[in-house]
């Protein structure tokens, strides 16, 4: 899958706004993927095809979010995609699960804060998002549950 040259699925360039977070140009990469989509589901392209691009345009979203939160300046937190989105499988209407990964016993406020609005905007954006903050022992924990 080239979807990352493919700029009339998705163009990186339409979220650099000069606006600190980009809500509306978030929502119109979404809408114009949704519908560059549908239209290729209606013209025959491959379904793993189109739910890997699906993946690969959240991915677009959600990195450019994390890094306009300044999440990405916390080196001991990291956003994981797991499910079916974490396998690239992305059909529409399924959720998207995120796991904030930390290594800390307790997570500090303003991280904690950050991540909320994170987690936020995603549901303000219209996504439907499974989320989890957890730490690398909570991880293993819930594993051994599982």
């Amino acid at each position: 899958m080239n979807a990352a040259i493919d700029t009339t699925l998705f163009d990186p360039a339409s979220l650099d706004t000069g606006e600190a977070l980009p809500r509306g140009a978030y929502r119109e990469a979404l809408k114009k993927a949704r519908e560059v989509l549908f239209e290729r589901f209606r013209a025959g392209e491959d379904i793993r095809r189109l739910v890997g691009m699906r993946a690969w345009v959240i991915d677009q979203i959600l990195a450019h979010a994390w890094c306009a939160l300044r999440l990405d300046a916390y080196t001991d937190v990291t956003l994981l995609a797991v499910g079916g989105y974490g396998r690239g499988e992305l059909h529409p209407g399924s959720d998207i699960d995120v796991l904030v990964l930390h290594d800390q016993t307790t997570l500090g406020e303003a991280e904690g804060q950050a991540i909320s609005s994170f987690i936020t905007l995603l549901w303000d954006l219209g996504l439907e998002v499974g989320s989890s903050v957890r730490s690398q022992e909570e991880c293993v924990e819930a594993a051994r549950e599982d």
